[in-house]
C-alpha cells in the first residue's frame, strides 16, 4: 500500500519535485565523471608517472561528496517542509509518524533512482568531456575512454549514503515537528525587522569594505610584484577574509534593510503591485538574511576560483617557455664535485633524442658581493652570497639561438634577472672595476635566455671576465625528438645526495618536458578540482534558492489568491510573481557574478607583472566565459522555479 502511495504522490507532485530531481540527476552526472575519471585505466598509465594526479582526485572526491551529501539532504529537508502541511493531514487521518516517514523514504527512492539513472545517462558525456579537458590540460593525447564498473559502483554507493543520509535527517524533522506546526506552519506570521537603519548602515559598510578589499589586494598584488622583495604576503590573507566577511554582512544587512526601507516610499509603493511585491520580498528576505549571506559567499568564491585556477593554465606554457628557455638546462657548481658531468650526460641524452644545438658558457664571480649592495639580499645573512657575470657574447649567442634580439651593453653593464622586485632596485651608481677598466650600470633586463641559480646577473664585455673565477658552468641543449621519455632521462640525470641529516635526489640538469609533465598533472589537479567545486557551490545554492522559493508556495497561493480577488489578472500576477522571484534570486547572485571582473582584471594585472603581456588578454577572455557559465546556471534553475510556482500560483480567470 506504501510502495503504491508513494508512487502516486509522486506522480502527483511531480512539478514540485522537479528542482530535486534535477540537482540530484546534476549531482548523480558529476559524480560519475569524477568517479570514473579516478578508476580510469587510461589514466592510471599517466598516474603511473603522476601519482600526484590520482591521489589529488581521489582526495577532492572524498571533500566533494561530503558538500554533495549535504545539498541533497539540505534539498530533501526543502522538499519535506514544502509537504509538511500535507503529513499534518496525514496525522490528523491516524497515520503514525513511522509511516509518514516509510512514505517519504520511498519517494525519495524512487526519486533517487530515476535520478541515477538519468545521472548516470548524463555522466557517461560529461566524463569523455572530463577526459577531454584533462588529457588537454596533462598535455597528452585524448582517446575514447572506457568506462569503468568501480566508478559506477563507487558512484551507486556514494548516492545510497547521502539517500540514508537524507532519510535519517528526514526522521529527526519528523520526530520533532508538531501536528500544528505541519498544519500552519505556512501560516505563521514572520517577524517584522528591528532597526532598518542600523542594517542599512551595516549594507554601506559592508559595500564600502567589499569594493575596498578588492582595491587592497589588487595594490598589495602590485607592491609583492614591483617592491624591494621585502613586502609581506600576510595582507592578502588579510583581503581575503575581509572579502569573504564583508560579502555576507552585506547580504545580510540589505536583506533585512532595503525593503523595509523602500514600503516606506509611498510613490514606489503605489504603483502597480509594488507594495504587495515588497511585502512578500520583506518576510522572505528578512527571514532568510543570513542564508542569502552564505549563498553569496559560496557563489563569490566559486567565482574566483574558476578565475584564478584557468589563469593558472593559461600562464603555464607561457612560464615554462620564460623560464626553461631551452629544452634541457645544465647548471653544473665549478666548487662541487658533479657525479655527472657534460661528457656523460651528453651520451645519456643521445640514449632518448637526438642533440640538434648545443651551447656552452659559463658564468663568472669576483668572490665579493658589492652589487648585492645595492639590493635586499645583502648584509649578515647573505654574506655567502657572491656577483655573478656573464660574457655578452654567451649571452647574445644565447638570444641568437632562441630568435630574440641581441643585448647592447652601450659600454657599460647590464643586470639580468626573472625577478621581478630587480627591475625597481636603483643600480645607477653601481660601478664596476674589472682587470683595470670601470663599467657603469646602463639598464636592467628580464629577458632571461638561460635557467641558472642566482638573483641576478651583470652581463658584461667578453674583456672584462677574463682572470675571474668560474662559479658555474652551463650548458644549454634543444633537441631533435619533441617526443621521448622524459621522466627515464631525469630519473638517468639524477643522483642521490645527503643533505641537513636527510637523503634525498637531485639533478643538475633542467629538462623542460619534464617540468612540462609536472606542472601539467598539478595544473589539471587544480582545475578540476577549483572547477567541480565551482560548479557544485553554484548548483548547491540556486537549488537551495529555488527549494526555499518552492517550499513557501502554500503561503504565495494563498496570497495570490487574495490579489486575484481584489482584481489582478493573470498578466498581473505573472509579472509580480516574476519580480518576487527574481528578486529573491537575484540578491545573493548579483555581487558574486560581478566579483568576476575585479578577480579577471586582477589575474590579468598578475599576467603583465609576471612579463607575460599576451596572456593578460586571454584572462579578460576566460573570465567572460566563466560569467556566461554561471549565468546560464542561474537562469535553469530560476526559469524552472518561476515555471513551477507560475503553474501553482497563478490563479486564471477560467
Amino acid at each position: 500500500m506504501f510502495i503504491k502511495l508513494a508512487s502516486r504522490n509522486v506522480k502527483r507532485q511531480i512539478g514540485n519535485y522537479m528542482i530535486y530531481f534535477i540537482t540530484v540527476s546534476l549531482t548523480v552526472a558529476l559524480m560519475f565523471a569524477i568517479n570514473n575519471v579516478i578508476f580510469s585505466k587510461k589514466l592510471q598509465e599517466y598516474a603511473a608517472q603522476m601519482e600526484m594526479l590520482r591521489t589529488g582526485l581521489i582526495g577532492i572526491t572524498i571533500f566533494i561528496s561530503l558538500i554533495v551529501s549535504f545539498v541533497l539532504s539540505y534539498g530533501t529537508s526543502f522538499i519535506l517542509k514544502l509537504r509538511k502541511r500535507e503529513f499534518g493531514t496525514y496525522l490528523t487521518l491516524g497515520m503514525t509518524r513511522k509511516n509518514i516517514l516509510t512514505i517519504f523514504v520511498l519517494e525519495t527512492l524512487i526519486l533517487c533512482i530515476a535520478a541515477l539513472a538519468t545521472g548516470i545517462v548524463l555522466g557517461l558525456f560529461i566524463y569523455q568531456g572530463l577526459m577531454g579537458l584533462l588529457t588537454y590540460l596533462m598535455e597528452v593525447e585524448y582517446v575514447f575512454a572506457d568506462y569503468s564498473m568501480e566508478g559506477m559502483t563507487f558512484t551507486i554507493v556514494m548516492v545510497t549514503a547521502v539517500f540514508l543520509l537524507s532519510s535519517v535527517t528526514s526522521a529527526i524533522y519528523l520526530k520533532r515537528v508538531s501536528i500544528y506546526q505541519l498544519i500552519h506552519g505556512d501560516r505563521m506570521v514572520e517577524k517584522r525587522v528591528k532597526h532598518p537603519v542600523f542594517w542599512m548602515t551595516l549594507t554601506l559598510i559592508s559595500l564600502a569594505g567589499i569594493v575596498g578589499s578588492c582595491i587592497a589586494f589588487y595594490k598589495v598584488i602590485e607592491h609583492l610584484f614591483l617592491s624591494d622583495g621585502n613586502a609581506s604576503e600576510w595582507p592578502i590573507m588579510g583581503c581575503m577574509v575581509v572579502l569573504a566577511v564583508t560579502v555576507v554582512t552585506f547580504h545580510t544587512g540589505f536583506a533585512r534593510s532595503v525593503v523595509n526601507l523602500m514600503l516606506k516610499n509611498r510613490k514606489l509603493c503605489c504603483r502597480g503591485t509594488n507594495i504587495f511585491v515588497l511585502r512578500q520580498l520583506s518576510g522572505k528576505l528578512s527571514a532568510n538574511s543570513i542564508m542569502a549571506g552564505a549563498l553569496a559567499f559560496l557563489i563569490a568564491f566559486a567565482a574566483i576560483g574558476a578565475n584564478v585556477s584557468f589563469s593558472q593554465k593559461i600562464t603555464e606554457q607561457a612560464v615554462l617557455n620564460k623560464f626553461y628557455p631551452f629544452d634541457i638546462s645544465a647548471i653544473l657548481d665549478a666548487y662541487e664535485e658533479n657525479p655527472i658531468g657534460l661528457e656523460e650526460a651528453r651520451e645519456i641524452i643521445l640514449r632518448y633524442a637526438g642533440i640538434e644545438k648545443e651551447i656552452d658558457f659559463n658564468i663568472y664571480t669576483t668572490g665579493d658581493n658589492y652589487l648585492h649592495g645595492f639590493t635586499i639580499w645583502s648584509g649578515e645573512n647573505f654574506k655567502r652570497v657572491k656577483d655573478s657575470f656573464i660574457r655578452e657574447s654567451d649571452i647574445n649567442r644565447l638570444n641568437a639561438a632562441l630568435g630574440w634580439e641581441p643585448i647592447d651593453l652601450k659600454g657599460g653593464f647590464v643586470i639580468m634577472s626573472d625577478i621581478p622586485q630587480v627591475m625597481n632596485m636603483d643600480f645607477s651608481s653601481a660601478e664596476l672595476t674589472l682587470n683595470g677598466k670601470t663599467y657603469s650600470c646602463t639598464g636592467k633586463t628580464d629577458v632571461m635566455p638561460l635557467r641558472a641559480y642566482f638573483f641576478f646577473a651583470a652581463i658584461v664585455p667578453d674583456e672584462a671576465v677574463e682572470g675571474l673565477d668560474i662559479q658555474t658552468q652551463c650548458a644549454s641543449f634543444d633537441l631533435k625528438d619533441e617526443k621521448f621519455d622524459a621522466h627515464g632521462l631525469q630519473s638517468e640525470l639524477s643522483y642521490s645526495t645527503n643533505g641537513n641529516g636527510f637523503t634525498f635526489m637531485r639533478s643538475d640538469y633542467k629538462i623542460k618536458e619534464y617540468e612540462r609533465l609536472q606542472r601539467s598533472s598539478s595544473t589539471a589537479i587544480f582545475i578540476i578540482s577549483t572547477l567541480y567545486m565551482a560548479v557544485v557551490f553554484v548548483f548547491m545554492s540556486m537549488a537551495i534558492l529555488a527549494l526555499k522559493t518552492l517550499s513557501g508556495m502554500s503561503e504565495d497561493r494563498r496570497r495570490y489568491d487574495v490579489l486575484f480577488r481584489l482584481g489582478a489578472g493573470e498578466r498581473e500576477q505573472s509579472k509580480t510573481l516574476f519580480l518576487q522571484i527574481f528578486s529573491f534570486f537575484f540578491l545573493p547572485f548579483a555581487i558574486p557574478l560581478l566579483l568576476n571582473i575585479p578577480a579577471g582584471i586582477t589575474c590579468s594585472r598578475i599576467m603583465e607583472l609576471g612579463g607575460l603581456m599576451k596572456q593578460s588578454g586571454e584572462i579578460l577572455v576566460t573570465t567572460v566565459l566563466i560569467t556566461t557559465v554561471m549565468a546560464a546556471i542561474y537562469l535553469l534553475y530560476f526559469g524552472a522555479t518561476y515555471l513551477i510556482a507560475k503553474h501553482n500560483i497563478v490563479r486564471t480567470n477560467i
